[in-house]
């Protein structure tokens, strides 16, 4: 749960079809694999020219329930009708497997006509656990890289002999756009909303509002 805003020019319009399965092809993958998918042109390395930004979770041909879905993001450049690779993520690779349902929005979080990407993607280790993580990956000055990293969804409430009985929580946590763009995307705001704790329904909910750093004020 994103709780994304489609705030000023946070977003892009899809790409043609052929294109998409062009990208698809340049991730390494068959584009009859793809489960679900996201291909953008949109700005998110310096300079005039926009990129392809392409998140794909598809079926990876393996038998083991770890592997048998799989994450994978890149980010392209076009050099003619080329996609030359510039950034890229194998969420599984990474992570040891258990990873789907992988999402992106592009967001311009400082107003500088470069735009941010939000990933996220659930992790399913536990089927009695529901948890999907996050990310704010930007570019720095110099390279794309992962500026901040969380849980945005958890439930293990249902989890009572996996799970150590004090981390039986459950909780969500919406970004707040606004707040953040209006400090040009030094501060990230995020509200989080526990609705359990140590597996005990809270009644209301308790809403804690938290503020992250994603970059400097001025340079890096």
């Amino acid at each position: 749960m994103l709780g994304l805003l489609c705030l000023g020019s946070v977003a892009s319009a899809p790409m043609l079809a052929q294109s998409g399965t062009d990208a698809y092809r340049a991730l390494g993958l068959r584009p009859k694999d793809i489960l679900n998918g996201t291909v953008v042109r949109a700005a998110v390395l310096p300079g005039t020219e926009k990129q392809v930004v392409c998140l794909a979770t598809y079926f990876t041909g393996k038998k083991d329930e770890a592997n048998a879905v799989n994450v994978r993001l890149g980010v392209f450049g076009l050099r003619g009708t080329e996609l030359v690779e510039v950034y890229r993520r194998d969420l599984g690779q990474e992570l040891g497997g258990h990873v789907a349902g992988g999402d992106i929005q592009i967001l311009d979080l400082d107003l500088d006509r470069v735009s941010e990407i939000v990933l996220s993607y659930e992790l399913f280790r536990d089927p009695l656990v529901k948890e999907r993580q996050a990310e704010i990956v930007l570019h720095d000055g110099t390279v794309l890289r992962t500026a901040w990293k969380a849980t945005i969804e958890y439930d293990a409430t249902r989890a009572a002999r996996s799970v150590p009985e004090e981390r039986r929580d459950r909780f969500v946590r919406e970004f707040d756009w606004s707040k953040t763009m209006g400090t040009r995307g030094v501060t990230l705001f995020v509200t989080k909303r526990v609705s359990a704790v140590a597996g005990e329904t809270l009644e209301p909910p308790r809403t804690i509002e938290e503020t992250f750093p994603l970059r400097p004020a001025a340079g890096w």
